[in-house]
């Protein structure tokens, strides 16, 4: 019996040095910035920004560290832009947070001095400008799956070529198309800067006078064949600050779907306002703005409309005669082909619009080849043109002229 107490005193005693010996579980230090008050300053290029941020630490440079995480945070969370846009994107960074913010130094380029300081109770409180690369982010979220990379975007319902045209031909405005044009490719988009000069096609003015459309513009983007057009204008401003003359730039865009003319995205960015010597870089700052929040807006509007099928305007030209029976017949063929409802846009005596969306095609070429075959009217169809998203066609039989009605 005595053995009996020693050993459990024995066994009682270890326990109690076990336990008092256990380490101490120590929570995870959160990396996250606490601060969130972030503005964005400028898009000094097409992979890089610019954003003045706050951040608060017990000292300057833990109010600096945080300062620079607040700055990724908002090109994640925040703006007009943000990289995370679901539900589901936002859950999938919350696994990466801590590494992130761990490592986040690879993707700054640039901090400012400090623009201001101040203690706010116990803490220290910075401001600074800190210019990212933006590119290099979005990279590392693609990279591990937070968001869909281009290419996989592309791969599964494309991305639409752009046209980009103006509706005045200053020289300003040319820098302005050029700037917004080297971003978009920058971003696998197909673009086409438009130059408008020379003879404009005479079937394609036609068509744009049909459609009620009187800016050159939209002309101009029918005939280049493209998805989407964009319609750029710029503007300058002279100034004066502390007696010193200034000038800045402002670059407004608009999006139109060409085939529809529906407005897809519409915005203006801007320059700072500084001493210069010419316009030039001023407006390629304030395009560079303009593109950054654009492409946000085209690529969103795109793919929601993507899975129903692609957008396609048929022209239709035939004779008075044959004028009904060609319309019913063509109406026929199209539904027959289309992913979803067909519009019949305009009708005359002999000439009628349609609009509809059609899946698994890409292009008039295409469309024309599935309508081959389905047209039970009058004579035959005879493609007269074709481009991107537009085809005009003949149909019926004999002599058939080419009238805006």
């Amino acid at each position: 019996m005595k053995n009996k107490r020693i050993l459990l005193a024995l066994m009682t005693a270890s326990l109690i040095v076990g336990c008092s010996s256990a380490p101490k579980k120590v929570e995870p230090v959160d990396l996250r910035p606490k601060s969130h008050e972030v503005q964005e300053v400028e898009s000094t290029s097409s992979t890089e920004t610019m954003l003045r941020a706050s951040g608060k630490g017990s000292t300057v440079e833990a109010a600096l560290d945080d300062a620079r995480k607040a700055a990724i945070w908002f090109l994640l969370n925040a703006g007009d832009k943000p990289m995370l846009k679901t539900a589901e994107e936002r859950n999938n960074m919350a696994r990466f947070e801590q590494e992130l913010y761990g490592s986040y130094d690879r993707f700054i380029r640039f901090t400012s001095d400090l623009k201001s300081k101040k203690k706010v109770g116990e803490s220290t409180v910075v401001e600074v400008l800190v210019r990212i690369d933006v590119q290099m982010l979005r990279d590392y979220l693609q990279d591990k799956q937070v968001i869909s990379s281009t290419s996989d975007l592309v791969d599964q319902v494309g991305l639409p070529s752009i046209s980009i045209v103006a509706s005045d031909s200053s020289g300003n405005v040319d820098v302005a198309k050029n700037t917004v044009g080297e971003y978009l490719t920058d971003r696998s988009f197909e673009v086409n800067v438009v130059e408008q000069s020379g003879k404009l096609n005479d079937l394609i003015g036609k068509v744009a006078k049909l459609s009620g459309n009187v800016d050159p513009a939209y002309a101009w983007a029918l005939e280049s064949g493209s998805d989407v057009y964009i319609d750029v204008k710029s503007n300058t401003q002279l100034g004066e600050v502390s007696g010193v003359g200034t000038k800045k730039a402002s670059v407004t865009a608009k999006a139109f779907e060409t085939s529809t003319g529906r407005q897809l995205a519409a915005t203006t960015g801007h320059s700072s306002e500084r001493a210069s010597s010419g316009y030039d870089s001023l407006i390629q700052e304030a395009a560079n703005d303009v593109a950054d929040k654009l492409i946000s807006q085209i690529r969103k509007a795109w793919l929601e409309d993507a899975a129903k099928g692609k957008s396609f305007k048929v022209v239709v030209f035939t004779t008075e005669s044959q004028g009904s029976q060609v319309d019913a017949a063509v109406y026929g063929a199209l539904k027959s082909v289309a992913s979803g409802t067909v519009k019949r846009l305009a009708a005359g005596k002999s000439t009628f619009q349609y609009q509809l969306k059609v899946k698994d095609v890409a292009n008039a070429f295409d469309l024309m080849e599935k309508l081959n075959g389905k047209y039970r009217g009058p004579g035959e169809l005879k493609r007269e043109m074709e481009s991107g998203t537009l085809l005009v066609l003949k149909a019926g039989s004999g002599d058939i002229e080419i009238n805006v009605e």
